[in-house]
């Protein structure tokens, strides 16, 4: 039961950051650079928009699978992890678009932001927080595989 519950809880952490965290970030904290940065066409800004009612939304289900059935039911702690993880693959995706950046250097509003390096490699806390929420997701995912894996090897 307390892997259950373990299972659970991390599912649900994936799912809340799913909420919280783009609309926090970028409608809250760097709301300058996105939805109020003047050098956005107004469509870019309903594409923005968009994608804070996508996380709402995926976030949301996956929260709402995670109310109405049980942990032990395999498919759908599949499902809620796939729903908390897929708004931050579409962000890792997107970073491949050309034309499309991941950090702020040289934005016209913001200004020059420089993200921090390691050993020289840039590190974009968008593409940190995305994985650190899909690990979250996954992992609670896999608790439910384990559990299931080990009862059947029984």
């Amino acid at each position: 039961m307390a892997q259950e519950q373990l299972a659970k809880w991390f599912l649900s952490a994936a799912a809340l950051s799913t909420i919280i965290v783009p609309i926090g970030v970028d409608a809250v904290l760097l709301s300058n650079g996105h939805m109020n940065n003047p050098a956005w066409l107004p469509h870019a800004k309903l594409h923005c928009a968009m994608s804070f009612f996508a996380a709402l939304s995926l976030g949301g289900s996956a929260l709402a699978i995670l109310k109405v059935r049980p942990v032990s039911d395999h498919f759908s702690m599949g499902l809620a992890a796939f729903l908390s993880s897929a708004f931050w693959i579409g962000l890792i995706a997107a970073g491949f678009w050309p034309g499309t950046s991941y950090g702020f250097l040289n934005d016209p509003v913001l200004g020059n932001v420089r993200e921090p390096q390691f050993g020289g490699i840039i590190i974009y806390p968008n593409v940190v927080a995305s994985v650190i929420t899909i690990v979250i997701a996954i992992t609670g995912y896999w608790l439910t595989t384990y559990k299931r894996s080990i009862g059947q090897s029984r």
